[in-house]
Protein backbone atom coordinates (compact mmCIF):
# COMPACT_ATOMS: atom_id res chain seq x y z
CA UNK A 1 0.00 0.00 0.00
CA UNK A 2 0.82 3.61 -0.32
CA UNK A 3 0.66 4.88 2.76
CA UNK A 4 3.65 7.25 3.21
CA UNK A 5 3.04 8.89 0.28
CA UNK A 6 -1.18 9.06 1.53
CA UNK A 7 -0.17 10.67 5.04
CA UNK A 8 2.67 13.22 3.05
CA UNK A 9 -0.28 14.39 0.69
CA UNK A 10 -2.97 14.32 3.48
CA UNK A 11 -0.19 16.46 6.05
CA UNK A 12 -0.22 19.36 3.00
CA UNK A 13 -3.74 19.65 3.07
CA UNK A 14 -3.72 20.30 6.24
CA UNK A 15 -1.03 22.32 6.49
CA UNK A 16 -2.74 24.13 3.62
CA UNK A 17 -5.86 24.78 5.84
CA UNK A 18 -4.14 25.88 9.03
CA UNK A 19 -2.45 28.34 6.71
CA UNK A 20 -5.86 29.32 5.61
CA UNK A 21 -7.52 29.54 8.85
CA UNK A 22 -4.57 31.62 10.23
CA UNK A 23 -4.72 34.05 7.32
CA UNK A 24 -8.74 34.51 8.00
CA UNK A 25 -8.38 35.09 11.69
CA UNK A 26 -5.02 37.89 11.16
CA UNK A 27 -7.31 39.30 8.52
CA UNK A 28 -10.97 39.43 10.66
CA UNK A 29 -8.27 41.03 14.07
CA UNK A 30 -7.13 43.31 11.50
CA UNK A 31 -10.31 45.21 10.23
CA UNK A 32 -11.43 45.16 13.77
CA UNK A 33 -8.57 47.09 15.01
CA UNK A 34 -8.69 49.11 11.86
CA UNK A 35 -12.46 49.90 12.15
CA UNK A 36 -13.68 53.23 12.76
CA UNK A 37 -14.79 53.86 16.19
CA UNK A 38 -12.77 51.18 17.60
CA UNK A 39 -11.13 51.30 21.14
CA UNK A 40 -9.13 49.22 22.96
CA UNK A 41 -10.83 46.93 25.47
CA UNK A 42 -10.10 49.15 28.57
CA UNK A 43 -10.23 52.66 27.20
CA UNK A 44 -14.37 52.79 28.66
CA UNK A 45 -13.18 51.59 32.15
CA UNK A 46 -14.46 55.00 34.26
CA UNK A 47 -17.64 54.32 33.08
CA UNK A 48 -17.76 50.86 33.35
CA UNK A 49 -16.20 51.08 37.54
CA UNK A 50 -19.04 53.86 37.43
CA UNK A 51 -21.32 51.22 36.58
CA UNK A 52 -20.34 48.53 38.61
CA UNK A 53 -19.80 50.76 42.02
CA UNK A 54 -23.87 52.45 41.24
CA UNK A 55 -25.34 49.05 40.90
CA UNK A 56 -23.64 48.15 44.25
CA UNK A 57 -25.79 51.19 46.19
CA UNK A 58 -28.99 52.36 46.96
CA UNK A 59 -30.60 54.06 44.25
CA UNK A 60 -30.41 57.60 46.09
CA UNK A 61 -26.76 57.02 46.33
CA UNK A 62 -26.48 55.67 42.79
CA UNK A 63 -28.24 58.61 41.66
CA UNK A 64 -25.44 60.99 43.64
CA UNK A 65 -22.30 59.15 42.11
CA UNK A 66 -24.43 59.65 38.25
CA UNK A 67 -24.32 63.34 39.16
CA UNK A 68 -21.27 63.65 40.08
CA UNK A 69 -19.97 61.63 37.26
CA UNK A 70 -21.78 63.77 34.62
CA UNK A 71 -20.73 66.75 36.48
CA UNK A 72 -17.19 65.16 35.40
CA UNK A 73 -18.29 63.98 32.50
CA UNK A 74 -17.14 66.65 30.42
CA UNK A 75 -13.41 66.82 31.57
CA UNK A 76 -13.27 62.52 31.49
CA UNK A 77 -14.37 62.19 28.15
CA UNK A 78 -12.12 64.24 25.51
CA UNK A 79 -9.07 62.75 28.76
CA UNK A 80 -10.65 59.10 27.33
CA UNK A 81 -10.38 59.93 23.57
CA UNK A 82 -6.85 61.13 24.06
CA UNK A 83 -5.67 57.87 25.89
CA UNK A 84 -7.82 56.11 23.51
CA UNK A 85 -5.58 58.01 20.63
CA UNK A 86 -2.23 57.44 22.74
CA UNK A 87 -3.20 53.99 22.56
CA UNK A 88 -3.59 53.68 18.79
CA UNK A 89 -0.33 55.45 18.26
CA UNK A 90 1.50 53.17 20.76
CA UNK A 91 -0.05 50.18 18.68
CA UNK A 92 0.83 51.71 15.14
CA UNK A 93 4.06 52.30 16.27
CA UNK A 94 5.43 48.96 17.72
CA UNK A 95 3.37 47.36 14.45
CA UNK A 96 5.61 49.04 12.57
CA UNK A 97 8.54 46.78 10.81
CA UNK A 98 11.46 48.68 11.86
CA UNK A 99 10.70 49.43 15.25
CA UNK A 100 11.77 52.64 16.61
CA UNK A 101 12.29 51.99 20.09
CA UNK A 102 12.86 55.87 21.69
CA UNK A 103 9.04 56.74 19.72
CA UNK A 104 7.79 53.73 21.05
CA UNK A 105 9.09 54.30 24.80
CA UNK A 106 7.54 57.83 24.41
CA UNK A 107 4.57 56.25 23.28
CA UNK A 108 3.87 54.28 26.03
CA UNK A 109 4.97 56.58 28.24
CA UNK A 110 2.29 58.90 27.02
CA UNK A 111 -0.19 56.69 26.96
CA UNK A 112 0.29 55.39 30.86
CA UNK A 113 0.39 59.43 32.02
CA UNK A 114 -2.99 59.81 30.24
CA UNK A 115 -4.29 56.52 31.71
CA UNK A 116 -3.19 58.22 35.19
CA UNK A 117 -4.84 61.42 34.50
CA UNK A 118 -8.20 60.03 33.91
CA UNK A 119 -7.59 57.93 37.14
CA UNK A 120 -7.31 60.66 39.30
CA UNK A 121 -10.30 62.37 37.60
CA UNK A 122 -11.91 58.89 38.56
CA UNK A 123 -10.88 59.05 41.96
CA UNK A 124 -11.91 62.67 42.54
CA UNK A 125 -15.67 61.67 41.29
CA UNK A 126 -15.55 58.64 44.00
CA UNK A 127 -13.85 60.85 46.75
CA UNK A 128 -17.08 63.36 46.30
CA UNK A 129 -19.25 60.93 45.96
CA UNK A 130 -18.25 59.20 48.86
CA UNK A 131 -18.89 62.49 50.82
CA UNK A 132 -22.11 62.79 49.89
CA UNK A 133 -23.50 59.07 50.11
CA UNK A 134 -25.07 57.46 52.71
CA UNK A 135 -22.93 55.59 55.44
CA UNK A 136 -25.33 52.70 54.16
CA UNK A 137 -24.07 53.50 50.94
CA UNK A 138 -20.31 53.32 51.37
CA UNK A 139 -20.81 49.86 53.74
CA UNK A 140 -22.57 48.17 50.68
CA UNK A 141 -19.76 49.39 48.26
CA UNK A 142 -17.26 48.14 50.05
CA UNK A 143 -19.14 45.04 50.83
CA UNK A 144 -17.18 42.06 51.24
CA UNK A 145 -14.28 43.93 50.78
CA UNK A 146 -13.71 44.17 54.43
Amino acid sequence: MNSPSLLRHGSRWLLLASLCVNVGFVAYVSAQWLRPGWTPGNAAAPMRMIEQAAMRLPKEDADILWRIYRSKEPQILPMQSEYTRSLLRTMQLAGQNDLDKPALRAAVKESRDKRLAIGDAVIETFVEMLEQISPKGRRQLVGGFL
